[in-house]
């Protein structure tokens, strides 16, 4: 717990809502409840903001983009603003914002300047670059190995590791058990999940190859998918020209989400890449058996054999495969919650991993 009243500031101007946006949200509050002072600065038309203010945070809105950083009088100006909040920590999200806010931080003295990164893409080997994350940066925070070396991959010369922090997306125990399911089964079918944006990103593509493959070999089955996005009139298009509207549904928005995580036997997680996917993280959580592309930071949370499968990357064969597999085995669901406990204790405990970054702060 802080003995002082540190002001943090959260800046993440993102417009889109995900998995950083969440862990901005919600550390700002546990950071709060924690004896801290925390503050938000968000984009206004974003749902971070909007969510921010529902819950009673402090936040402020700043228009952020991409060349932010080259005018003097907006860094001079978030410089001021920072120092007028008596900041003394800032946690930085988007490359834009790191580029804008973290020389702005730099500028008005805060001396803890953390850049959390979220997603394994290449850093480029540039001079603003190397000057950020040597002459700026005090800490960068990761949430997966995969996205750790993605930074410092082809720029082992000059990138700061000895900056590196890792710090799992964490997930808070279950309070009590709720057992409720809000889509029941159907005599003896199968139901597979899946939740995410609607993008390509997510691969719900390979999802409806699957429901076809599936469908060939006689199985009886529900595919549920929940979330909304760009991709959801061309997802619906390729149902319905695969004949597999009885069998495939998208469900958009989803609000109990444990109840939709209880109704499931199987949950198939197609993206092509992830930095830490909070979606498979809660579906372990729930105790639901998963099945993945081996992609990315796929493999720290979900081990092959041991609590889920691990498919070789696109090929629908593969997750064909697995989903047979438990079919024809339904006691390994029990062996691999098991092995999820285990897991999710070592890796993903909320207050254990923010008690980390609290000792950063």
């Amino acid at each position: 717990m802080a003995t002082t009243s540190k002001t943090i500031c959260f800046f993440n101007t993102n417009r889109a809502w995900g998995g950083g946006e969440k862990w901005h949200l919600t550390t700002a509050r546990e950071m709060n409840r924690r004896g801290f002072h925390s503050i938000l600065v968000t984009n206004q038309g974003s749902q971070l903001y909007q969510k921010a203010r529902l819950e009673k945070l402090l936040v402020y809105a700043f228009s952020v983009n991409n060349i932010s950083f080259l005018n003097p009088i907006k860094i001079a100006t978030m410089a001021a603003f920072f120092k007028a909040k008596k900041v003394d920590a800032i946690i930085l999200n988007l490359p834009a914002d790191l580029k804008l806010a973290g020389l702005a931080a730099k500028l008005a003295g805060i001396k803890t300047i953390i850049y959390r990164r979220g997603m394994p893409h290449p850093l480029r080997n540039t001079a603003l670059n190397r000057f950020l994350f040597r002459k700026v940066l005090t800490h960068v925070v990761v949430n997966s190995e995969e996205i750790g070396r993605s930074l410092v991959e082809r720029n082992e010369e000059w990138f700061p590791k000895d900056k590196l922090k890792l710090i799992y997306n964490g997930i808070e125990a279950k309070s009590s058990p709720h057992h409720e399911k809000t889509f029941p089964h159907e005599s003896n079918e199968l139901i597979i999940g899946n939740a995410g944006r609607l993008t390509d990103q997510k691969g719900q593509k390979y999802l409806i190859d699957l429901a076809a493959e599936l469908k060939k070999e006689n199985v009886s089955f529900r595919m549920l998918i929940a979330g909304e996005g760009e991709l959801r009139n061309e997802l619906t298009n390729l149902i319905s020209s695969r004949n597999l509207e009885k069998e495939v549904k998208l469900l958009g928005h989803v609000d109990d989400m444990t109840g939709f995580f209880n109704s499931l036997d199987i949950f198939v997680f197609p993206s092509k890449f992830e930095g830490a996917a909070n979606t498979l993280i809660e579906t372990i959580q729930h105790g639901v058996p998963c099945i993945a592309f081996d992609i990315s930071s796929n493999p720290e949370i979900i081990q092959h054999g041991v609590n889920g499968y691990l498919a070789k990357p696109f090929e629908v064969h593969e997750l064909k495969k697995y989903v047979l597999e438990l079919l024809a085995h339904p006691e390994k669901r029990n062996v691999f919650q098991t092995a999820n406990e285990r897991i999710l204790a070592a890796k993903f405990d909320n207050h254990k991993n923010l008690t980390i970054l609290e000792g950063i702060l």
